[in-house]
């Protein structure tokens, strides 16, 4: 019982500064989070050149075009419920594979695209949002891991095309 209470005091005692942090300073801890997943996101994209657009992996899929186009895509699917026509105007739906190879286009619509998710997340953290498919938090958890494992794929195209990613994208991805 001593043992228990011992560490119920404790993890008491580390948990007040949490309570002070806020919900201001915990919402913008979340949108910072996103915000450099997305600076990786363009770190990546800026470095790759127009000619490796068509690198695809050894065991095929998409191209590096098609890759970014992707991620545009499935923000696109995802803000058409929770966005309005309004906010997204301007905004490409569906980025198709001719539209992809245009790099500076695609890269214009990420920028778009994660401008209103961000906008979008931030009013839904604000209002303590309950009826989103799941809570916004998880939500930009299902958008980071998936975005992360299309850039791992980009990543590994270039590789196994023999025009491996500068070392200041390799290793600036992890300069949280």
């Amino acid at each position: 019982m001593k043992r228990l209470l011992s560490t119920l005091a404790l993890f008491f005692l580390l948990s007040i500064p949490q309570l002070s942090y806020g919900q201001t300073g915990l919402i913008n801890d979340i949108l910072s989070t996103w915000d450099k997943h997305a600076e990786m996101n363009s770190l990546l994209m800026t470095a790759v050149k127009d000619d490796y657009l068509r690198d695809t992996t050894t065991s095929g899929g998409r191209n590096i075009a098609d890759q970014f186009a992707h991620l545009h895509n499935v923000r696109m699917m995802w803000l058409s419920e929770l966005a309005s026509e309004a906010q997204a105007e301007g905004l490409d739906t569906e980025i198709d594979n001719v539209e992809s190879l245009k790099s500076g286009y695609v890269s214009d619509q990420l920028t778009k695209s994660n401008q209103l998710l961000r906008s979008v997340l931030s009013d839904a953290l604000k209002r303590n949002e309950k009826n989103w498919p799941m809570s916004p938090v998880r939500f930009m958890g299902y958008l980071i891991s998936h975005e992360s494992h299309t850039r791992g794929q980009i990543i590994l195209a270039l590789k196994q095309s023999g025009h491996p990613a500068p070392p200041q994208v390799a290793f600036g991805i992890w300069q949280w």
